[in-house]
């Protein structure tokens, strides 16, 4: 055998090893999960509707029913206060207080208690308030929603970016979520395949992100000088904890506040919830230190950690619609999907053996080879399988198989021209190439343009797609004529029958 066929061969059989690994059970352990994952269509998940959420947190809300009922009390009117509507969240849609008469809910109207705007100034923020009163019976029923003029006009691209941003980080690269801005009906759409719960998904987007350390519930540090956190696991403790780091004068602040607040509790909020409340052990005099969190799970040290560094969203935002995607209807498809791609393989297989004998024998070896290639390089790039993707699959097959074609009938010409077949074969593949490359090249241009201007599913099927044409000019140019010429490689004149030649021109 000739030594270029020989090392050739040993690089492409290493190649194919190396990629077969990692789409086996192996390839779980490497990539600690599922080599291929599948998409929202395929395993089910999470579909939300995002607007902006302008009402107060629980604890705002509960600051500026204190401040109304004082007022109240100092007119000495009788009042209950309770909140309105239900949680969602932290958040109610508002107060509802009931008087003990009519007398006393007009004597309150007319107090000016409940007017359209209203000034808040709630843990070191000032928030403008509007106010929408109804009266129901012998009670006035108060909507309170933040103005919307205090938020930026371009909230809800910087939130689709972050919200981005956090399930990249959560996904450890790329998830097959689909974020997209509806800007003329003010809200995002975002699908989270593989998310089991409505509280998980939430938990992941919806919190704003604010991040504040307090001590006796007064704001201590602001998380704005936040600059490093990562999850670390402490060989002395036995435990995961999560590292951070402070930047600025936000490390001048820590080391103070530490200094002066040894064996208090440091409470980390983010925006009015609670994360945790770990004690300061000792000071922190150059902003780096840890966060000990116990025995905690790893998975929800990572989330509080996700949570703390992945930016705060610069508007609240309130789920309007979600809905549950079960995967029983994607696994049907798959199931179908395999019955049709086991009976277009075959018949391909078939194809190629009885129009071109042990050549297409050869060609089905080199398809074998293309499956393992495109499978292994989405488990590699963590591509996400959906079923366009599957589409992009196969229809790479199709275009496998007729690059081979193609390269066979040139080789039939050269032969039929008065060429041995060695050199027939050199020839046959030099005058396909430039066939191929022209159809392959066209495929892959559109396929680009759907990766860069389409979203979720169609971005899918065009990086399948993509990755399809490249290993498919690979396998047949590459891959068959290395087949092709070891075969050949011997006697090259006794199997130009096989390229429809019965004897070989002298």
């Amino acid at each position: 055998m000739r030594h270029d066929l020989r090392w050739k061969g040993a690089l492409i059989l290493i190649a194919i090893l190396i990629f077969a690994l990692l789409i086996s059970p192996v390839g779980t352990k490497i990539f600690k999960g599922a080599p291929i994952r599948q998409g929202l269509d395929l395993q089910g998940g999470i579909e939300l509707l995002l607007t902006p959420d302008y009402r107060l947190g629980v604890s705002a809300l509960s600051k500026l029913r204190d401040e109304l009922l004082t007022k109240l009390n100092e007119a000495n009117i009788n009042v209950q206060a309770s909140y309105l509507g239900t949680l969602d969240g932290d958040r109610y849609e508002g107060l509802r207080f009931s008087f003990a008469n009519e007398s006393d809910l007009q004597r309150a109207r007319n107090l000016g208690v409940f007017p359209q705007q209203y000034q808040l100034n709630a843990f070191g923020e000032t928030k403008r308030l509007n106010f929408k009163p109804e009266i129901k019976g012998n009670a006035i029923e108060l909507t309170v929603l933040q103005s919307a003029d205090d938020f930026p006009k371009d909230s809800l691209k910087r939130s689709l970016a972050i919200i981005s941003n956090r399930i990249n980080e959560a996904s450890h690269g790329m998830a097959e979520a689909d974020v997209r801005l509806d800007e003329g009906k003010n809200r995002i759409h975002v699908q989270l395949p593989g998310i089991k719960t409505l509280q998980e998904a939430k938990s992941l987007i919806t919190a704003t992100g604010r991040l504040t350390f307090r001590i006796n519930n007064r704001i201590v540090l602001d998380g704005t000088y936040l600059q490093d956190v990562r999850v670390n696991f402490d060989q002395t403790r036995r435990s995961w904890v999560i590292a951070f780091q402070f930047k600025g004068d936000g490390a001048k602040q820590l080391a103070k506040i530490t200094t002066e607040n040894q064996k208090k509790q440091m409470a980390v909020y983010l925006d009015e919830t609670l994360l945790m409340d770990p004690i300061i052990d000792e000071p922190i005099p150059n902003g780096e230190g840890i966060i000990t969190l116990g025995g905690t799970p790893k998975s929800e040290v990572e989330r509080y950690a996700l949570l703390m560094k992945s930016g705060a969203l610069p508007i609240s935002l309130r789920v309007v619609q979600s809905t549950q995607v079960a995967p029983t209807l994607g696994d049907e498809i798959v199931k179908q999907s395999l019955v049709a791609g086991i009976v277009g393989i075959i018949l391909v297989v078939a194809f190629m053996i009885l129009f071109y004998g042990i050549p297409g024998m050869l060609a089905d070896v080199a398809l074998g080879c293309y499956a393992v290639f495109v499978l292994g390089l989405i488990a590699l790039l963590r591509g996400v399988l959906t079923l366009p993707g599957v589409a992009g699959v196969v229809l790479g097959v199709g275009m496998a198989v007729d690059a081979n074609v193609i390269i066979f009938e040139r080789i039939k010409d050269e032969i039929r021209n008065g060429k041995r077949v060695r050199p027939a074969v050199q020839s046959g593949f030099e005058r396909a190439f430039v066939t191929i490359l022209d159809s392959n090249i066209t495929t892959l241009i559109v396929a680009v343009v759907l990766l860069f201007l389409g979203s979720g599913p169609v971005q899918g099927f065009a990086m399948t797609l993509a990755i399809s044409i490249l290993v498919s000019m690979f396998t047949a140019i590459v891959v068959t004529r290395l087949l092709l010429e070891w075969w050949i490689d011997h006697d090259p004149d006794r199997y130009a029958k096989y390229f429809g030649v019965k004897e070989v021109v002298e």
